[in-house]
């Protein structure tokens, strides 16, 4: 919307730039008149318009003598007073073409601009339309910058408290937040680089499953513009592939339970279409150079206080499936990897957050998921290992945000 102040005590010269101001949804309900100089002083005490239509022959008053001095007196105390809110573009129209050339000077002195209003001519309004058009233009392309533009550097998005309580315990100064008619607690933080400050925030869906985390994980995109959204925790590692407390980074995920289900000789059969979203390919070669490097890992596991597996910390960056339940069973398992024979493993939130990046609102972040393994989804599950997994996934993702990603 353009906010426009009329400072003019002549109806019919009102109605007559109002006609063309009409012309401009985004101006059309926006503009305020004032019939003297006292009435426009209030008006502007009160608000900052992004254009000013000012008469010169006005009243200081109602009732009062209307003269041209009063006009550009209310111009130089508009120009001249720092706690006015000024304006942003000021032009000056009068119908006596007398005062055009003699007062055309205290306008052009701060580029303003005064033109001569005749009742039957179109230049003036010609004038006007373009400074209308200019404006519109300008808050256009202010109000686009400011769509696209990040406000915070990370968001981190976990599925099950015990993932977010590693992720808090990371050196981020993190204070609680809520939000206005929204129930999720949301944990805003800051690390110190340098000179630089790098915003934080995190929360945990309500519940698992892929559901729960594309609401989220649009809620957080919405309402923090996060220029990086990662998915942090636990998964099912595929066994003989990786190890107990490895560290998984989809680079492919796909929905696992996207499909049809048809009725065959042997019951019901599942066939499945799955629809996979990739992570990017420069962070993905970052991590591979990670990977090669095993930068972090050694530190990132002789810094845990708890039992640890035997085997060392490891990498590992192929596809994972986001399937609709827990699963308990080595067949299942099978029947999965039918599907990808690189599979490292299996969780329940992870394409419902890449998903969520893919299709929200602009700017959209970039996002990647780090999830440790803590069990292979077989009949030999347990939580023994939940600890561990949260640990190492969210020191890694630490790392990353400290001394790998760009902002």
């Amino acid at each position: 919307m353009i906010s426009i102040l009329i400072v003019e005590d002549s109806s019919p010269k009102v109605a007559a730039i109002k006609e063309v101001l009409n012309e401009y949804p985004e101006v059309s309900s926006s503009v305020n008149v004032a019939s003297d100089t006292n009435n426009a002083r209030r008006l502007l005490d009160s608000k900052k318009y992004d254009l000013l239509l000012l008469d010169l022959v006005l009243p200081n008053d109602f009732g009062d003598e209307a003269k041209p001095d009063n006009g550009i007196d209310f111009l130089n105390e508009i120009s001249l007073d720092p706690n006015k809110k000024r304006p942003y573009h000021i032009i000056g129209i009068s119908g006596f073409s007398d005062f055009i050339e003699h007062y055309s000077e205290d306008f052009k002195k701060n580029l303003w601009y005064l033109i001569e209003y005749q009742e039957d001519e179109e230049d003036w309004k010609d004038i006007l339309r373009n400074k209308i058009e200019y404006i519109i233009g300008s808050k256009n392309e202010i109000n686009l910058e400011i769509i696209n533009s990040f406000e915070f550097d990370v968001a981190i998005i976990t599925a099950i408290p015990k993932e977010l309580d590693k992720v808090l315990k990371l050196d981020c100064k993190w204070i609680e937040k809520k939000l206005i008619n929204d129930d999720t607690m949301y944990h805003i933080g800051q690390i110190k680089k340098g000179d630089v400050f790098i915003r934080l925030v995190s929360a945990c869906s309500p519940q698992m499953g892929m559901c729960a985390s594309t609401a989220l994980s649009m809620k957080l995109i919405n309402n923090f513009k996060p220029k990086y959204l990662i998915m942090c925790g636990i998964a099912a590692g595929i066994k003989g592939e990786v190890q107990l407390g490895d560290i998984l980074i989809a680079d492919q995920v796909w929905d696992g339970a996207s499909g049809k289900l048809r009725s065959n000789e042997g019951g019901v059969l599942f066939q499945p279409d799955p629809k996979s979203k990739i992570l990017d390919e420069g962070l993905k070669e970052k991590l591979l150079f990670i990977k090669s490097k095993r930068k972090y890992l050694d530190n990132i596991r002789s810094n845990y206080s708890g039992d640890a597996p035997s085997t060392i910390l490891d990498i590992h960056i192929g596809p994972m499936a986001s399937v609709p339940a827990v699963i308990q069973s080595d067949i299942e398992i099978e029947k999965i990897k039918t599907h990808s024979r690189k599979l490292i493993g299996i969780e329940m939130e992870t394409y419902g957050v890449f998903y969520s990046a893919a299709h929200c609102q602009k700017p959209k972040p970039m996002v990647f998921s780090v999830k440790s393994v803590s069990d292979f989804a077989n009949e030999e599950k347990n939580d023994s290992l939940q600890d561990y997994a949260s640990y190492t996934s969210s020191s890694f993702v630490y790392q990353m945000i400290l001394n790998e990603l760009e902002y």
